[in-house]
């Protein structure tokens, strides 16, 4: 028995395209035969997480040793160039959607995760435009779907519920729900053009993880009639404890494997969020000294590069957030336009296949970049050295200091984070820079982590991160906020909901392992109904 909540009055046609006897028996076989192994996946995060909180974690590379010749399936021509995919591309913003896929790029990420709002109108509407533009239907498409950049699906990760769907009395993973209808209505259609299925996998904490999506792939394709090894995908190892065992993830799912991605926030929250509580992790304003320079994260970077490229991988490096600005004769434009370039030539240097970004007027640039370091496809020839990379190494966090610019930089990132989620958007736009999710993640870590230890401010004699001093700087920002965003009533509302929310998250004492599944659990619960019902 499959529930749904009753479609939008405004997408009744989207609505009843998507579910229709087929794809909902469909949904409910794909749930029914992977709902205990997904149970038995999250079961196994809350056993990882006690062994860390209890100090009984050993950082180990597990299986390295082992794991020694093998190689990948030889990937389709179409996935052999990965040098630049559009990233945090919310399916359910048609004209962004449109613009995405009139650009000269490789791939274009179609995210329901981290730059993404699972409000039940932007997943049918992210859904239906997808399947819109596999059959080149989408209106403002001016190329058909096999001359277009790739669609690179990503389905929100395996701590997400969709509250507004049930089969047999349980609310559905979130993951599950969007793979299941992606790949009913896509699937078959874009295996048969040869450009697809494929996917980018996030939040991935264990090899049993991949193992599982594996034998959901196999499954698909054998019920969808798809030969098998079609679906590819691409995994983030954006978890620390991904990054210990990140060959044996690939290696589950070897069959079906792009290769793995970097995400350094998402990254680097993870390290506070395992490990946090101990002072000797506590990692300084990120601004100043979180890049792929230091060695925590340069090392993570290369043993990512060296794993793909041992066993015939593609290594993607993370996102270009930051935006050019509009006019192209200043100097601030080429000023930012080498910052770009400079960051990213790093990445190169290490030897990723590529990365993503989000301004599509950086694409040019970006271009440029690649053609002067490379004619080639790719750099799996690239092998970094990683003799030195040890797991030790990778929990070696930089030292040095909060600023107060930093602090209310986190602030202002986590406030307006939620404050743009509760009013269904999953990006927005601040200091020239798009941000998403995982710069919230990251935002907000840090601030519990600053707090929880009581670090001191960098020129601010003798004033350490506690609650009151905190409290009081956070209403300064709010203010701030609801000058710069909030026009309306309604708004100066959100605003003060947001606040509260922020509070609760970075004063608990143990913070959610997610902002998302936060947010999202929060908001369709009997508080959520009565925070959002007021206005």
């Amino acid at each position: 028995m499959v529930y749904l909540e009753a479609s939008p009055p405004d997408l009744r046609h989207e609505y009843s395209f998507l579910f229709n006897q087929n794809s909902l028996s469909f949904l409910a076989d794909l749930i029914a035969t992977f709902e205990a192994d997904y149970d038995k996946i999250l079961q196994e995060r809350q056993n990882r997480a006690v062994t860390v909180s209890q100090g009984d974690f050993k950082p180990i590379f597990k299986n390295r040793h082992i794991l020694s010749d093998w190689k990948i399936n030889e990937l389709p021509k179409k996935l052999q160039n990965r040098k630049l995919d559009l990233g945090d591309c919310a399916p359910s913003d048609k004209q962004h959607l449109v613009n995405a896929l009139n650009a000269d790029v490789q791939g274009v990420q179609l995210d329901f995760d981290d730059g993404f709002c699972p409000t039940w109108e932007n997943i049918i509407q992210g859904i239906y435009n997808i399947s819109q533009a596999a059959r080149s239907k989408l209106p403002g498409m001016q190329k058909t779907i096999e001359k277009c950049p790739v669609l690179m699906m990503r389905p929100r990760a395996f701590n997400m519920i969709e509250h507004h769907c049930m089969i047999r009395g349980r609310k559905v993973p979130g993951a599950l729900f969007d793979f299941a209808l992606l790949m009913h209505h896509n699937g078959k259609l874009l295996s048969e053009m040869g450009v697809g299925p494929y996917f980018y996998l996030s939040k991935i904490e264990s090899a049993e993880e991949a193992a599982l999506w594996n034998k959901i792939f196999i499954w698909t394709q054998d019920k969808l009639n798809i030969p098998q090894g079609t679906i590819k995908a691409c995994i983030l190892i954006e978890n620390i404890l991904a990054a210990f065992e990140m060959e044996d993830i690939l290696y589950a799912i070897k069959d079906h494997a792009i290769g793995l991605n970097c995400g350094i926030w998402d990254y680097s929250a993870s390290i506070i969020q395992k490990f946090g509580h101990n002072e000797e992790y506590l990692i300084p304003d990120r601004n100043k000294y979180v890049n792929v320079g230091k060695t925590f994260l340069k090392n993570y970077m290369k043993l990512v590069v060296r794993v793909c490229h041992d066993h015939g991988a593609l290594a993607t490096g993370g996102m270009v957030a930051k935006l050019l600005p509009k006019d192209t004769k200043t100097e601030h434009y080429q000023n930012v336009k080498k910052a770009i370039q400079d960051g990213k030539a790093s990445e190169i240097q290490l030897g990723v296949d590529g990365f993503l970004v989000f301004d599509m007027r950086a694409v040019e640039a970006l271009k440029e970049l690649w053609d002067q370091h490379t004619t080639k496809e790719n750099q799996v020839h690239v092998l970094p050295n990683i003799a030195q990379v040890t797991p030790e190494s990778l929990l070696k966090v930089p030292k040095g200091v909060v600023t107060i610019e930093g602090l209310r930089h986190n602030l202002n990132v986590s406030l307006l984070f939620i404050y743009h989620w509760l009013l269904g958007k999953g990006t927005f736009i601040y200091n020239q820079s798009v941000e998403d999710s995982a710069t919230a993640e990251i935002s907000r870590c840090q601030l519990w982590q600053w707090l929880r230890h009581k670090v001191p401010i960098e020129n601010y004699e003798n004033q350490l991160v506690i609650y009151p001093w905190l409290m009081k700087e956070l209403q300064n920002e709010v203010y701030r906020a609801s000058k710069r965003y909030c026009k309306l009533y309604i708004h100066k509302k959100l605003i003060m909901i947001a606040k509260s929310f922020l509070i609760e998250i970075i004063t608990s004492r143990h913070p959610p392992e997610f902002i998302t599944t936060y947010l999202n659990d929060i908001l369709h619960s009997k508080l959520g109904h009565r925070l959002i019902g007021k206005l």
